[in-house]
């Protein structure tokens, strides 16, 4: 089996992905999405170098997730902000939801917030 390493029986079920090439056999139970476990066996699977993959991850693997939407970013124009990648329009102030890709902001509890509202709500007087 490619995945555990231990020696497939002559009668055992296996799982050969054509894709990976032909000396490759897996156990059913052990044809799983290299990044979060799920079993393949009667999904689309996708291989990329010398790993098999979900959907969702090999798509991960191809372009970024925006962290407000979950959705792919297809655009060569989102930001990086807080770790992790944004539509610019999803990347907004937590008070007033203005658009924050590209300007200054301060972070309160771990949330963005624009100049203006950190003045107006959070800034000590």
């Amino acid at each position: 089996c490619y995945h555990c390493k231990l020696n497939m029986h002559e009668g055992d079920p296996a799982v050969y992905a054509e894709r990976a090439g032909y000396d490759k056999l897996w156990h059913p139970c052990c044809f799983i999405c290299c990044t979060c476990g799920e079993l393949l066996v009667d999904m689309i699977y996708f291989w990329k170098n010398g790993n098999l993959y979900c959907g969702r991850h090999y798509c991960d693997s191809e372009r970024p997730r925006c962290a407000g939407c979950d959705e792919l970013i297809f655009s060569n124009e989102y930001t990086l902000a807080e770790g992790q990648n944004w539509h610019l329009k999803h990347f907004c102030c937590f008070d007033c939801d203005c658009v924050l890709a590209g300007v200054t902001y301060i972070t309160v509890n771990d949330n963005p917030v624009c100049k203006s509202c950190y003045v107006k709500n959070h800034a000590a007087v």
